[in-house]
């Protein structure tokens, strides 16, 4: 079946297309990559820096090297390289482009790429993004919940666009996102040394979010809770605002 509308460009993280699995469409239908957190990403939309920029000699083809603190990505432009004019190392950039996986590189096809000059813009993406998970973790947390009460997955869906508006989509999503977490649970020791781990690799300068800690960790939300008061009670760990934690 040919698709008949423009799919909507996601605003999301480089480090969520880079750890999510990559599904090749078939046929007419676009390839896409299902994130840990239960989204299909066919086109995905990124606020970061250009740390490199190419140009072949032939000016065929050219890419930009992004990095936003959560991964970094080459954005390619085949033929038309217009899209990269004004562009130069140091850059903050937004870039809109589809998915593609090449000889085992993960990359984006660049049909938008636009400087930013505002920097402001980049805390409204974080904060825009933040957003986007906590709706995301609150259909996770439904789906669980119905799951179990629903004879199978029809009826699911069924239940959960009738009571809350979650489309079939979305529910095939978030149930196929579970099988990419291990099903073998670490035990509490390493679970704790997980979350210390994700909190410095992922600590900015002013600390890192529940919300990233639960994406990337694969642990619920109750496991990460326990944990993170632990920290705070042992004085490992501070909350700097709400919502936020950092080691001392």
């Amino acid at each position: 079946m040919v698709e008949k509308k423009r799919i909507t460009a996601i605003k999301t993280e480089i480090g969520e297309i880079l750890s999510g699995r990559f599904v090749r469409g078939e046929e007419f239908l676009s390839s896409y990559v299902l994130t840990r957190s239960g989204m299909r990403v066919s086109r995905a939309r990124v606020l970061s820096t250009v740390v490199a920029k190419f140009i072949s000699d032939d000016a065929n083809y050219g890419s930009l090297t992004l990095d936003d603190g959560t991964g970094v990505i080459r954005a390619k432009a085949f033929s038309n390289l217009s899209v990269l004019d004004g562009i130069e190392i140091g850059d903050l950039v937004d870039v809109i482009g589809r998915i593609r996986e090449y000889n085992g590189e993960r990359y984006l096809l660049i049909e938008i790429a636009r400087r930013v000059e505002n920097v402001n813009e980049l805390l409204l993406r974080k904060l825009e993004v933040i957003k986007q998970s906590i709706e995301q973790q609150r259909k996770k947390r439904i789906i669980s919940e119905f799951r179990e009460t629903c004879a199978d997955a029809e009826e699911l869906k069924k239940v959960l666009k009738a009571k809350f508006n979650i489309s079939g989509e979305e529910v095939d999503a978030i149930l196929a996102s579970e099988e990419m977490v291990p099903k073998t649970e670490l035990d509490e020791s390493k679970q704790k040394e997980l979350v210390i781990e994700l909190i410095k690799k992922f600590d900015t300068g002013e600390g890192c979010s529940y919300e990233k800690i639960i994406r990337e960790s694969g642990l619920s939300e109750t496991a990460v809770e326990s944990i993170v008061n632990e920290l705070l009670n042992s004085g490992v760990c501070f909350e700097p605002k709400p919502g936020v934690i950092k080691l001392l």
